[in-house]
Parts: C-alpha cells; sequence; structure tokens
C-alpha cells in the first residue's frame, strides 16, 4: 500500500508540469454579449476567462472582444464572428467562422500564426492584418485580407495559388477561391486597428459593403 501512494504521488508530480506549461489563452477585454463555448458547454465570457484549444468565441450584435493568444499575439473579433481556437501549442492557428476580426503577432515571436476560413489561409510571423468574410457570391463568401504592419502569405490550397499582401495593401479573394491582385484600398484607411482599450475605441464598425466601391468588373468565373 505504501508503494502504491509513493507511486501515485510520484505519477502527479511528473504530470503537474505538463498541464502548467500548457498554453492558455484568455479574454482580454469585451464589451456587448461574447460567449466562450468549450466542448458542449457555453458561458457567457468576463475579463480573464481562460481560452483553450478547440475553445470558440462568439460576439454578438454590437460586441467587441479581444482575446489574447499566450503571450505571443492577440486577436480582437469584431460584432457578429464566430473563431475557433484551433491551436496555441506549436504554432497559433485560428479558424474565423463568420464574421472579422484583427490579429496583432508580435514581430520576436518564433511561432508560425495563421487565420483560416473555409478555403484561405493568411499565415505570417509578426504584423498586424484583418480577415474578414465579405459579400456571399452563390454559396461562398468573398474574404478580405488588409495589412497594416508587415506582411501576409495568402493562400487557397484549394486551387493552388497563393501571394503575399504587403504593409498597406488589401486583397479581396473572390468567392474564397480566386486570388485577385494585392493593392491599396481606400476604405481599409477606415478600419480601426487600435487593440489597446487605453489608447482609446477599440470596436470596429468599418462597413464592408462599402469595400466594393473600389472593385470594378470582379469576375467570379
Amino acid at each position: 500500500m505504501r508503494v502504491d501512494r509513493a507511486l501515485a504521488g510520484y505519477i502527479v508530480l511528473l504530470l503537474l508540469p505538463v498541464a502548467v506549461s500548457a498554453v492558455e489563452g484568455r479574454v482580454a477585454y469585451l464589451s456587448g454579449e461574447v460567449t466562450v463555448t468549450s466542448g458542449n458547454t457555453s458561458a457567457v465570457a468576463e475579463i480573464g476567462m481562460p481560452v483553450s484549444e478547440g475553445d470558440t468565441v462568439e460576439t454578438g450584435a454590437n460586441a467587441t472582444a479581444i482575446i489574447e493568444l499566450g503571450r505571443d499575439a492577440e486577436i480582437k473579433l469584431r460584432a457578429n464572428t464566430i473563431t475557433r481556437i484551433r491551436e496555441l501549442e506549436e504554432r497559433i492557428d485560428v479558424e474565423l467562422e463568420s464574421g472579422g476580426l484583427f490579429a496583432m503577432v508580435k514581430r520576436a515571436v518564433q511561432k508560425a500564426f495563421s487565420v483560416n476560413t473555409q478555403s484561405v489561409v493568411a499565415g505570417v510571423r509578426g504584423t498586424q492584418f484583418f480577415v474578414a468574410f465579405g459579400r456571399e457570391i452563390e454559396d461562398t463568401p468573398d474574404v478580405w485580407v488588409c495589412v497594416n504592419e508587415g506582411s501576409v502569405d495568402v493562400e487557397v490550397p484549394q486551387e493552388g495559388d497563393r501571394t503575399v499582401v504587403r504593409e498597406g495593401e488589401g486583397i479581396n479573394v473572390l468567392a474564397g477561391r480566386q486570388l485577385t491582385g494585392a493593392q491599396p484600398y481606400d476604405w481599409t484607411q477606415d478600419l480601426n486597428w487600435n487593440m489597446d482599450p487605453q489608447e482609446g475605441e477599440v470596436a470596429d464598425d468599418t462597413d464592408l459593403d462599402g469595400a466594393y466601391e473600389d472593385l470594378l468588373d470582379q469576375d467570379y468565373d
């Protein structure tokens, strides 16, 4: 019996460092209705609430949330956005299911960072960028990717296409599958890139429908 107890205690000590070292995110800021779903359990978000791999964060109408992803990055969710945290350990991988988000990645971070939609992958190391769904054409919406700092690799894996979007540029992925040319867009100047509530308003209510005024003769074929 003494041997069993000693062995059990030893096993606990072996497992404890693994649990402590696990990478975990947290809710750093929120306004409006925000929920965090972990497994089959959903809860109203609170400042400081942990966010782990596999969790989903959803913002309601007129809501905003900022999620810290460990010490390496953070994301800001616009209203009516659903985002799932796919991975935080070896790399940071976020899935955007609806709406739009801003991402800020520390330049010194060694981990790869990517935001995925159903058809588009935007990957970076050290930058600030914006990803959002646009108008829905047929059954698949456009995807916007805009860069404020650094550069972003944008890829459509199913089509085998990729390009680089640089600082000050944006790109519209037509129906989530056809890359357009990266270029400066006037409407991106209205985006609220601020991720620090102490520096002022963080909510972004840019009208993405207005972004289409900058586009001419888009071909979805």
